[in-house]
């Protein structure tokens, strides 16, 4: 993610329809598996605020590239966060009981060793929440302005996870009633912006506010997503959602 998206995320993270569907995706999921002696680590924490929502359940931790982040992360009031980098975390083995990665080993040149590293870093019987966007064909201006150097399909999730020694509980896609509409959109802006001839600093994210009756909307159309996947796990869509068990 280049600096300046933290801060249009900083800005937009408590209204923007994506960003809190998500999080109430993550919520969801993990919710059940956390106990007193929970302590978990948000690897790529960006500015803070799935920190500060899983605050309220365990003790977090948070790590970052970007200094940037760091700083927006303390200014919500978040003391356990510092710099550093995904594929070799400053932490001791078997440190955490859980771990979260969130559109994070898609900007990693090796993912492989950031998951390994997860996995290092985690107790035997630590869970491991993974949500990375989709579908490699739909890569564009988008990706690259949140330094996305991949997509992935869930045969690679589960080749790269099982690899490390994760066991997969659930992997569920997300985004799927807005897929068709949002990958026609990702793949016009692909053919007018071809990837190869966009600089990073000259790229453009999705992320913008939108009038509030069209967040609201897609905010609800998401929140019905998130009602589904607490009972199923849903075939396609523009986000995989993953979360595995340190065997």
């Amino acid at each position: 993610m280049q600096p300046r998206e933290y801060d249009i995320m900083f800005n937009l993270e408590s209204t923007y329809w994506w960003h809190t569907g998500m999080m109430a995706i993550m919520e969801q999921l993990l919710a059940p598996t956390f106990n007193a002696d929970s302590k978990l680590l948000d690897i790529g924490c960006g500015t803070g605020a799935k920190m500060q929502l899983l605050a309220g359940y365990c003790e977090v931790w948070g790590i970052d590239m970007h200094p940037r982040a760091i700083e927006l992360c303390r200014k919500r009031g978040l003391e356990n966060v510092q710099t550093g980098d995904a594929t070799a975390l400053p932490f001791e083995n078997e440190t955490f009981t859980h771990a979260i990665c969130c559109e994070v080993l898609q900007n990693l040149e090796n993912d492989t060793a950031g998951v390994r590293e997860a996995y290092r870093v985690l107790k035997p019987g630590g869970y491991y929440y993974v949500s990375e966007q989709a579908y490699p064909i739909l890569r564009g201006q988008h990706d690259i302005s949140q330094g996305a150097v991949r997509r992935y399909t869930r045969k690679r999730l589960r080749e790269i996870l099982g690899d490390a020694g994760f066991e997969i509980m659930r992997m569920t896609s997300a985004n799927t009633v807005l897929f068709p509409m949002m990958a026609a959109v990702r793949l016009a802006s692909k053919a007018l912006h071809p990837p190869s001839r966009i600089k990073p600093d000259e790229s453009h994210s999705d992320l913008k506010p939108l009038p509030g009756p069209v967040n609201y909307l897609l905010g609800s159309i998401l929140e019905t997503e998130r009602a589904m996947i607490k009972k199923t796990n849903l075939p396609y869509g523009l986000t995989i959602i993953t979360l595995a068990k340190k065997t």
